[in-house]
């Protein structure tokens, strides 16, 4: 019997320190696979890979998140904090026609 894991986006309004940032999201990836989901998180995933401060690496950084996104079947908003990064994957999800939900609705539903 094969069983597909559902892959789940996960975004945040992730803190400006990369160490807390990484932190937030290792906690929220946890939670997510501990409910059967298989997470995708960039913040994770491009983490020393790119380099910050040049705007082409930035840019291809949020390009690679975007595929990521568009690839998965749930957007993830995790943490009580909203800002124009997430409300911009929201809106790539409502395009892409990705379910989106918030960490508390995907636990409950667990």
């Amino acid at each position: 019997m094969s069983r597909t894991i559902p892959r789940a986006y996960v975004t945040a309004a992730w803190p400006k320190n990369r160490v807390d940032a990484e932190d937030d999201a290792r906690k929220y990836c946890r939670e997510l696979i501990n409910a059967g989901y298989m997470p995708v998180c960039p913040v994770l995933s491009y983490s020393g890979v790119f380099d910050e401060s040049d705007p082409d690496a930035c840019k291809k950084r949020r390009e690679m998140a975007e595929d990521d996104l568009r690839r998965s079947r749930f957007l993830v908003v995790c943490g009580k904090k909203m800002n124009d990064e997430v409300k911009e994957d929201i809106s790539i999800a409502k395009k892409a026609r990705v379910i989106h939900t918030t960490l508390d609705g995907v636990l409950e539903c667990s």
